[in-house]
């Protein structure tokens, strides 16, 4: 397999034609992005003051609603343990878990006085993108900062230390812009060890070591796959099934299994000839099945038992109307049982698509194609929120990766009727606008965006925490946490760690939203 596969075009990726560039004005924020990371602006400061002025000259609210924050925690997420990741600390990577839920266990901030420390990755003014957030066994944070050039550094974080580095290390480059390997959805396994699929066409495992009492990151496991894939082909995602061993997939059709054991490696091609399919999101990974969503079509697979690869059913959507693998990652929800995706054909609605994830080739497999937000201004990019059997969907209509532009609200509840005859959209929600894929914590029962504030100047970036309530969609708080193009969170992820602290990806960075519960209501001292 020594095919040179032309350039995927991702949303993950910095390009002419993911910005939609079309003059002078459009190639020089493109430079501006690629050189550098913008102004990181103000942060909130836990001073208890209501307001605050921004180092852009305005002056916004520094929260709304009702703080502190009213806890309504949900029953724990129905999914099985996953023996072989530390899913029970929501450390699966971007989505929380291997069935890409996007849900955790851990309550967000109340809202005591927020404040917000900024703590960059790389060096200098070096544009990268900090994703996923993981916790080890030790309850330290590791997340892949990706480089726009340049080699992307798996780093290791300090909680109990306002988050300061203790170890980072190089992850072999990316072959160029539109290389969509490089660590995106990077998991933790059952020992604490992020897996990265790196652009060397290899897996590697990592290990935090403390020596001398200073942690450093070893490569525990490597797993060369130049042999299997095409040449300039590397894998986009690793993910450990039930039994330890590894699924992985690439960009451009391929996807893979690696029994750990015997050291065996299989890699099936995916789509017809003369149609060409692409991935640009995360697999879906059961006790039985590995799912994968191409522009073309939804794929159960199943590994045999010579630990070879193959096609259990596949649902062929017809053709999306993103050529280019710019798609939701598939989403496995109630008990396994079902599996969600955002359709968009060129429609004037995106649909959210529910389909019964049961091996068995049946004719009445689609439970619902469900229309989404408004009419001419629907889009569904992010993955969505599985719990239960509700989804949480948002709407990305106008939002493009890395660009900060203007673009449409909209968050909304879906919920599977019990007898699966249908789906019903139990509440829409169109006051807060956000990029950042959302996540549900069943530890307060709410919903939580990283919110662009609309309504202040077009130079203006104000970034806000959003919850909504589970139940009824309405929005309870809001949080100022920090102003400025550098905290940006480009669809990368929010998280959870224990002690109300919610940790976001921004450029070049992570910001960290905590409570500061010494300081008094008003600012007093």
């Amino acid at each position: 397999m020594k095919k040179i596969i032309p350039a995927l075009v991702l949303p993950l990726m910095i390009t002419g034609s993911t910005l939609g560039l079309t003059g002078c004005s459009d190639v020089e924020r493109l430079v501006d992005l690629m050189t550098g990371v913008g102004e990181l602006g103000t942060l909130a400061d836990g001073s208890g003051q209501t307001t605050i002025k921004l180092e852009e000259g305005i002056t916004v609210p520094t929260q709304t609603g009702n703080q502190p924050l009213s806890s309504n925690p949900l029953p724990p997420l129905p999914m099985e343990d996953h023996p072989y990741m530390l899913d029970e600390y929501s450390s699966a990577g971007v989505h929380g878990d291997s069935y890409n839920s996007s849900v955790s266990p851990l309550p967000g901030p109340l809202g005591l006085n927020p404040m917000t420390t900024y703590q960059p990755a790389l060096p200098g003014d070096d544009l990268a993108m900090c994703t996923p957030l993981l916790r080890n066994l030790e309850g330290l944070m590791a997340s892949v900062c990706i480089a726009i050039t340049g080699p992307s550094q798996l780093v290791l974080f300090d909680p109990k230390d306002n988050f300061n580095v203790l170890a980072q290390t190089d992850i072999p480059e990316r072959k160029g812009l539109t290389d969509p390997a490089g660590g995106w959805y990077t998991r933790m396994d059952q020992k604490g060890r992020p897996v990265v699929a790196t652009p060397d066409q290899d897996i590697r495992v990592y290990d935090a070591v403390k020596k001398d009492q200073q942690y450093q990151w070893q490569v525990a496991e490597t797993w060369d796959l130049k042999e299997h894939l095409p040449e300039e082909v590397s894998p986009l995602d690793v993910i450990p099934d039930w039994q330890g061993n590894y699924w992985f997939m690439t960009g451009y059709g391929q996807v893979g299994y690696i029994n750990r054991k015997t050291g065996s490696v299989d890699v099936l091609q995916l789509g017809s000839e003369g149609q060409e399919e692409k991935f640009g999101t995360a697999m879906a990974v059961t006790r039985e099945a590995g799912f994968i969503l191409s522009t073309r079509a939804l794929y159960r697979l199943e590994v045999n038992k010579d630990s070879t690869v193959s096609i259990r059913w596949q649902y062929d959507y017809g053709e999306s109307s993103t050529t280019n693998g710019d798609l939701t990652a598939p989403t496995v929800f109630d008990k396994g049982r079902l599996i969600a995706f955002g359709l968009n054909d060129g429609r004037e609605q995106g649909r959210t698509v529910v389909l019964r994830t049961t091996g068995e080739s049946i004719d009445n497999r689609t439970v619902c194609q469900q229309p989404m937000f408004k009419p001419g201004k629907s889009f569904l990019d992010n993955t969505m929120v599985g719990y239960d059997k509700s989804l949480i969907v948002q709407n990305n209509f106008g939002g493009v990766f890395y660009e900060l532009v203007e673009y449409e609200p909209g968050l909304a509840r879906v919920d599977v009727r019990d007898d699966y005859s249908g789906c019903d959209t139990i509440w829409e929600n169109y006051t807060v606008s956000s990029q950042t894929p959302p996540r549900l914590s069943t530890g307060d029962g709410h919903v939580y965006q990283y919110s662009r504030k609309m309504g202040t100047p077009e130079d203006v970036h104000a970034w806000y925490l959003s919850a909504h309530d589970f139940e009824t969609g309405a929005v309870s708080s809001e949080l100022f946490v920090a102003s400025g193009e550098r905290a940006d969170n480009p669809m990368l992820s929010i998280d959870f760690m224990p002690g109300n602290v919610m940790v976001s990806g921004v450029r070049n960075g992570i910001l960290v939203l905590s409570d500061n519960s010494q300081a008094k209501p008003g600012g007093e001292k």
